[in-house]
């Protein structure tokens, strides 16, 4: 087993795992994985990666995975850590390259690297994709009229959505987050009116939302445990202590280094949000 491989693949999987991505980008996520796993030389396709400008950026990240794995000191009792670190390195750029590639378009990208064939291969090569592609038109199923109605809907709300830039989200994302980190500093005094908790909750969800439009789970979720957190505050179902605070400060944090894509490690922030997560829905369960 080639450990390096295996180790950015899997990190590629995690990294897709947390975003939301319909059938069209999981099978583009499955055309990667399959590139990186017949590659005789890793290196070598990793720096392709880095030639094709819609994987341009995720091929940096992967080549700079592959630098930590190759240089031979590796501490396998933080090895665990560090793979989440790099799993979340990358979903930022996995995002965005599979929101400009199809499964089509990334095939005919990757056959710009595949060696040239002699003619008798080439005739070769087609006499047996023939065959292929006739038994692939015999296995389709007959399309029915509601596959069809259904396509036509989907299509229909693609034309008619919004189209958000990402650099256009990241901006009303950070926007309110210094607001937000002044304001838990105040819960914590218990210095906060109805009013200011009510519209930084809205604020929270809201953009909780747009990232979960965005395809970015882990930062909904993280917005989605602050918004709660807040909450059972109000109700005051939930004492505004010290640790309480910090747990919410840890999904801002969390927040920040995924969308600014932060060079750090923030996994203890991301387990304690989580652990908080967990322990609130039990108190909601509980009331």
């Amino acid at each position: 087993m080639d450990f390096a491989k295996q180790y950015i693949i899997q990190c590629i999987v995690t990294a897709a795992n947390n975003l939301r991505l319909s059938s069209e980008k999981i099978e583009t996520v499955a055309i990667i994985k399959e590139r990186l796993n017949d590659s005789n030389d890793l290196l070598e396709e990793i720096k392709n990666f880095k030639k094709i400008t819609e994987l341009s950026k995720l091929g940096i990240k992967i080549h700079e995975i592959y630098n930590f794995l190759d240089n031979g000191k590796i501490d396998f009792l933080k090895l665990s850590d560090k793979f989440k670190e790099h799993a979340l390195s990358l979903v930022r750029e996995l995002n965005l390259s599979l929101d400009v590639l199809t499964p089509v378009n990334i095939r005919e990208v990757f056959k710009r690297f595949e060696p040239k064939i002699s003619n008798q291969d080439a005739q070769e090569f087609e006499i047996k994709g023939t065959y292929t592609q006739i038994d692939e038109i015999v296995d389709v199923p007959k399309r029915s009229k509601a596959d069809e109605i259904k396509e036509a809907l989907i299509m229909d709300d693609i034309e008619n959505s919004e189209k958000l830039s990402f650099d256009s989200y990241q901006e009303t994302i950070i926007k309110p987050i210094k607001e937000i980190d002044s304001f838990l500093n105040r819960v914590l005094k218990f210095n906060f009116t109805d009013g200011e908790m009510n519209s930084i909750i809205k604020t929270i969800k809201e953009n909780g939302s747009l990232s979960r439009k965005m395809n970015f789970e882990m930062i909904s979720d993280m917005h989605t445990i602050l918004a709660k957190g807040l909450e059972l505050i109000n109700q005051k179902k939930l004492a505004p202590s010290i640790n309480v605070i910090e747990s919410l400060r840890a999904c801002l944090i969390v927040i920040v280094a995924l969308v600014k894509n932060k060079e750090v490690d923030i996994t203890n922030y991301l387990t304690r949000a989580e652990n908080f997560g967990k322990s609130i829905l039990s108190k909601q369960k509980g009331f």
